[in-house]
Parts: C-alpha cells; sequence; structure tokens
C-alpha cells in the first residue's frame, strides 16, 4: 500500500499522486486527510498540495487481524465501501466518510487512529493496567458511569475497564491512551457524553441522580429558548411596525410630489380648451 524511502524519509502512497515527505507540521496545524484529527508535531505530507496524513495513518497495513472482529481480517479503504459513501465506528459511533479498516461481510468498521490504541493503558488515575474492552462485560441491561467524568458509558462502544476493581474510563477520558496513540499530539479537553436515549440505565442512585440533573437542563434549556423567542417575535413586529410606518410616509411624499408635477399642467390645458 506504501513504500518507504527511510534515507530521505519520503513515502510513497496510494492516496496521493505525489511522494509524501516526513515534515515539521507547519502552522496553523493541518488536518489529517484520513482522520480528520489535527496533525502533530511531525506528519507526511505534500506541501505544494497541502495534503497531510499523521505518522500512523500514513503507514497504515493492507490487512489488520483486529482481536476485536477476530473471525475475518479487516481492510484498508480509501473510501467506506458502501453506496452511502460513509461507516459508522465499531469503536467510537462515530460517522466516518475517509479511510478505515472493514469487514464487508460483516459491516464492521473501524478509523484508522481506533485501531491502533493500545491493548491495555498505565494510568496515573488508577492503580492496575486498563484494559480495552471491545464488549459489555456486565450482566444485560445494566452497564456503569466513568469513574473520571462521571458521565455514562455506552456499552456498544469501546472502553477501558479494570475488572477487579470494576474502575471504567471513557478512551478520551485517559489521556495516556491518546499520548500513546498520538504520541505529539496536544490532548484536548474532553466533553461530557450525554447518554443515548432508551440506552441501558445506570444502576441505583447514579441514573436516578443522572436523570434529575438532565432534567433540569432539559427545562432549563426549554425556559430560555421560549425567552428567545418571545424577544424575537416582539423584535419582529416592531421591526414590522416601523416598516410599515415608513412606507406610509413615503407613499405620501410620492403621492404629494406627483400631484404638484401634473397639477400645474392639468390647470393649464383645461383653461385653453
Amino acid at each position: 500500500m506504501e513504500s518507504i524511502n527511510d534515507a530521505e524519509k519520503t513515502l510513497i502512497h496510494i492516496s496521493h499522486l505525489h511522494p509524501l515527505k516526513l515534515v515539521a507540521s507547519p502552522e496553523p496545524r493541518p488536518v489529517c486527510h484520513a482522520c480528520h484529527i489535527q496533525c502533530g508535531v511531525q506528519c507526511y505530507g505534500c506541501t505544494k498540495c497541502r495534503y497531510f496524513l499523521h505518522i500512523i495513518c500514513a503507514t497504515a497495513k493492507k490487512d489488520l487481524n483486529h482481536p476485536a472482529h477476530p473471525d475475518h481480517t479487516l481492510t484498508f479503504e480509501l473510501t467506506p465501501p458502501y453506496p452511502s459513501g460513509k461507516f459508522s465506528c465499531y469503536t467510537c459511533g462515530v460517522e466516518g466518510t475517509k479511510f478505515c479498516f472493514s469487514c464487508k461481510e460483516c459491516n464492521y468498521n473501524l478509523h484508522l487512529d481506533c485501531s491502533s490504541l493500545p491493548h491495555s493503558v498505565n494510568s496515573h488515575s488508577h492503580s492496575h493496567p486498563l484494559i480495552l474492552t471491545y464488549k459489555n462485560p456486565f450482566p444485560s441491561g445494566t452497564t456503569g458511569i466513568c469513574d473520571l467524568c462521571e458521565n455514562y458509558v455506552d456499552p456498544c462502544k469501546w472502553f477501558y475497564l479494570c475488572r477487579n476493581c470494576d474502575f471504567l474510563s471513557h478512551i478520551g477520558c485517559l489521556p495516556e491512551a491518546m499520548e500513546a496513540l498520538l504520541p505529539d499530539m496536544p490532548i484536548q479537553p474532553v466533553m461530557p457524553r450525554p447518554r443515548p436515549q432508551g440506552g441501558p440505565q445506570p444502576p441505583g442512585n447514579a441514573a436516578t441522580a443522572m436523570d434529575n440533573l438532565q432534567m433540569q437542563q432539559l427545562l432549563s434549556a426549554q425556559a430560555q429558548m421560549q425567552s428567545l423567542m418571545a424577544v424575537n417575535a416582539q423584535l419582529q413586529a416592531q421591526q414590522l411596525m416601523s416598516a410599515q410606518a415608513s412606507m406610509g410616509q413615503s407613499l405620501m411624499f410620492t403621492n404629494a410630489n406627483l400631484h404638484s408635477m401634473w397639477r400645474p399642467n392639468y390647470d393649464s390645458i383645461k383653461d385653453s380648451i
């Protein structure tokens, strides 16, 4: 899929006509064409075309045997192999339109960067190694809360887990996982993850507290929206009345001007008859 020249630090990649050279990322940092994530300190790029790839995305192999999908080999695809031109990543659930690893038979797809997440992570947040978990290990209908951000963990997505302690973490909540994946990437703060509608509920008081908080936030947002709509309607009404008044004055002025123009001529013609 690619040919690397170590001496010249160049790479011939199937996705681009020109050789890609290992370069220091220009400022502002470009976005990787493969995964749409900002490039790090170094990347492979064609500066003439402004085409850049993460090192990990540029050097992805043609085939991948991944423990999350052991029955079939995942194949590298430049574009999703589906009529829609899109795929949903089994790791994070985010839709993609660019490079991916895919099993067309099972409609199983991974982002390139998601496929390279480390199997285990040693984090300062927990005393034991955290293991990348692909399937929900909890009893049916139950799940857990991320111990770092205290938000719901979607059991349909991958997450890190210490099974001995039932310590859970979203992938994005572990800086060590992101640094292992893209070591020179600036780590962005993780936004709270909302729970999917109709999904399994966290047990006990955690579910009740989160439901109450979300209901309060929803009611507050609805009240703010109604207030904004009322203000907007009032402003529109004032603008309409002002426009109507201005139009009426303009018509009166125009009629007066027209009358002053044709009336003398009309009177003189009338007198001459």
